[in-house]
């Protein structure tokens, strides 16, 4: 898997991005594995991992459109306006109607500001925020524009809410089912979250845990914790993995080309003859039709991406060369 590839893993509860991002790499091989967007060990779905050279490919996804499948829970906020933490409000729920709820929700929608959670990854001054909270500091932190495309009710159980949300990068679900909670006359916070789509990435089309454990173990009978999470213990300790290129077989059907997952982007395919120049960095002088100056495309060669390259001031130029790993 020397190309740039992504695959999509369907993070369990109670596993970090770090850790899913850990056994990848393990079981393919790849010295460089990322995530195009971390997600809250309590929260499930759609992890987008970047393989190999498609590391450097992440900052030009379009991963403009995230959905969401959140639970919110009223009557009761806590620190961290998720399951994991302390409750330190507590107030009565009224008897909502669904048609109540919906006009809420319809008020949500649109562009909109807001302010990032303190216990969030957001830095201020070179720390996340996070580290303040945990220490006690209060800091204030400028609030962000998002869009809130969509707030669909899927059911009103109780005190519950289960919620569709169809929003901008950077919205945080946790001050969206605050601001719920408020809105409905009670409080509340995010019991449960699974993301459905990041971009080009949906959980449709995601590998789970006990599938990833399937394909990787060698002895049958054993659950995925333990054929994918025993890198810590002793060797001899360790439950046998199939032959790596065996894996690599079973996953292919899993893995996206690059290229497929920045559809977005217009490109322009330089042929054989041209290839090793492009590949330094001199670009044919042809660009995509109708592309203005910084606007970024894709330098093909077939199915293989030799570089993303933007138009600067004297002509096309490379902002991202993938060299000859491509």
């Amino acid at each position: 898997m020397s190309t740039p590839r992504f695959l999509v893993v369907d993070k369990p509860v109670g596993v970090t991005s770090h850790d899913v991002v850990a056994v990848v790499r393990a079981i393919t091989g790849e010295k460089k594995v990322g995530h195009t967007g971390t997600l809250d060990p309590f929260a499930t779905g759609a992890l987008a991992l970047a393989l190999g050279p498609a590391t450097r490919l992440v900052q030009y996804l379009d991963e403009s459109v995230k959905i969401y499948d959140m639970t919110i829970q009223l009557g009761a906020a806590t620190d961290t306006g998720d399951p994991t933490g302390t409750v330190i409000l507590e107030a009565s729920v009224p008897a909502l109607e669904v048609g109540q709820v919906e006009e809420v929700l319809a008020g949500f929608l649109g562009d909109r500001m807001q302010r990032p959670p303190a216990y969030s990854a957001v830095k201020l001054n070179g720390r996340p925020l996070y580290s303040y909270a945990r220490q006690g500091e209060q800091v204030e932190v400028p609030a962000r524009p998002i869009t809130v495309r969509d707030l669909r009710l899927v059911s009103l159980e109780g005190s519950a809410l289960r919620v569709m949300l169809t929003c901008s990068r950077g919205t945080y679900a946790r001050v969206l089912a605050e601001e719920i909670g408020v809105a409905l006359g009670t409080c509340g916070h995010l019991s449960a979250l699974s993301r459905v789509r990041t971009g080009p990435f949906h959980l449709d089309d995601a590998l789970t845990m006990p599938q990833l454990g399937e394909i990787v173990a060698l002895e049958p009978g054993r659950t995925w914790q333990d054929v994918l999470l025993a890198q810590g213990r002793p060797r001899d300790q360790r439950p046998r993995w199939r032959p790596r290129q065996d894996v690599l077989e079973a996953l292919r059907p899993f893995v996206r080309p690059a290229l497929a997952c920045l559809g977005h982007l217009p490109l322009v395919d330089v042929p054989d003859s041209e290839l090793q120049r492009a590949r330094s960095g001199t670009l044919p002088s042809r660009m995509p039709p109708g592309l203005r100056p910084g606007g970024r495309y894709l330098v093909v060669n077939g199915a293989e991406i030799v570089a993303v390259a933007d138009i600067g001031p004297r002509g096309p130029r490379v902002v991202c060369g993938l060299g000859g790993e491509a």
